[in-house]
């Protein structure tokens, strides 16, 4: 089910311009962090997910 999911979402940012793939990191008190996040523009606009 995963690998049907990630290919959906590979499918869908080719269909997207300028899709790109950001891993935000910080790095604090409890360690490092690691924020990743997705964006691309769409019909005029720009989308972005991050879980």
């Amino acid at each position: 089910m995963t690998r049907v999911l990630a290919l959906a979402t590979l499918i869908g940012l080719c269909a997207c311009s300028s899709p790109r793939l950001n891993a935000g990191l910080s790095l604090g008190a409890d360690g490092l962090t690691v924020s990743p996040s997705v964006s691309a523009g769409l019909a005029g606009g720009r989308i972005s997910y991050s879980p």
